[in-house]
């Protein structure tokens, strides 16, 4: 019996990552974004319907 785990090595973001995540996180309208999720959020208790896509409003902003 083989006992060993295999899983994908660990692997550092890659430069055009880290420039991807600093644009998402360095934008004029980012509390807005922020107060508009936090709202979002605030509406799903109790938790949504199965038949819901309760990330929807995230499209948005991806």
């Amino acid at each position: 019996m083989n006992l060993q785990i295999y899983a994908p090595a660990f692997n550092s973001l890659r430069q055009r990552d880290w420039k991807a995540l600093i644009e998402l996180f360095d934008r004029e309208d980012f509390d807005e974004i922020e107060a508009d999720i936090n709202r979002s959020l605030h509406l799903m208790t109790p938790e949504p319907c199965w038949e819901d896509d309760p990330f929807d409003f995230l499209r948005e902003y991806l």
